[in-house]
């Protein structure tokens, strides 16, 4: 059997090309996780965390709507959050699965980062610690759906895509389609989800993060002999090609409440 590595130990996180996938992933995403924020009316002074916080853009809007002082900023690479600072937000290089709570809080956040995280039921249950009484979890899961892509070659490459990511990192790339039972069992009340579908049109950017995000597996898929250069190179030039449309990511956001 595969050891898995980690997330972290899979992908060089302080490369350009990393923060290329982040920013495009907060320019693709980021208005699904804004209306989020917003239905739960975020107020001046809430205490706030953003557990993984990539390129920032969640925590700077955390910062808008409560304060910057309020806000903490979390994830194993702060390369890229240093901006933040200027906002007063407070950046921690932290371990979600091991390191002590960074604070109490009114609302704690995370997005795509519990699918990558073997124990990740347990880190649900950390995290709800870490709540206040009447504090809020609202996590963000993404799934692939191969199953419904339109071309046989980007259905086999993100097949691989999966594979790859279960075998070397231990993401569980179905388990969004859980929620929000895992936040049930936690034990938080007034529990709900929501799953959005987009398309992913060839020289758009769900497109290309697409195509970004299966190049991170690209070098060892090819030499392991599970998927051949011209199937992948097909698959990406129909990334880069305006007539193909594919529905085949689905984010799913959950959110429960701390009794």
């Amino acid at each position: 059997m595969t050891q898995t590595i980690g997330w972290n130990d899979f992908v060089d996180t302080e490369a350009q090309v990393e923060y290329r996938r982040l920013t495009l992933l907060e320019q693709i995403f980021d208005p699904f996780t804004l209306r989020q924020l917003g239905s739960l009316d975020i107020q001046p002074g809430w205490k706030c965390l953003e557990v993984g916080a990539g390129a920032g853009s969640v925590a700077r809007r955390m910062a808008e709507l409560a304060g910057g002082e309020n806000v903490v900023a979390t994830d194993l690479s702060v390369k890229f959050l240093a901006p933040l600072a200027d906002l007063g937000v407070t950046v921690l290089h932290h371990d979600v699965t091991a390191d002590e709570a960074p604070g109490a809080f009114d609302l704690i956040h995370t997005r795509f980062v519990l699918d990558h995280l073997p124990d990740r039921e347990g880190v649900i249950k950390r995290m709800v610690s870490w709540l206040k009484p009447g504090g809020w979890l609202l996590v963000e899961v993404g799934t692939t759906l191969p199953e419904l892509s339109s071309h046989p070659q980007t259905r086999r490459s993100m097949e691989v895509l999966d594979r790859v990511l279960t075998e070397r990192v231990g993401t569980a790339t179905t388990w969004a389609r859980t929620l929000p039972v895992p936040l049930e069992a936690a034990g938080l009340a007034d529990c709900g989800a929501e799953g959005m579908i987009m398309p992913a049109r060839g020289g758009e950017p769900l497109a290309e993060w697409l195509k970004n995000t299966t190049k991170l597996v690209e070098a060892h898929a090819v030499d392991t002999g599970l998927i051949t250069r011209e199937e992948l190179d097909e698959a990406f030039a129909l990334y880069e090609t305006p007539t193909f449309l594919d529905y085949t990511w689905m984010t799913v956001a959950a959110r429960g409440r701390r009794a």
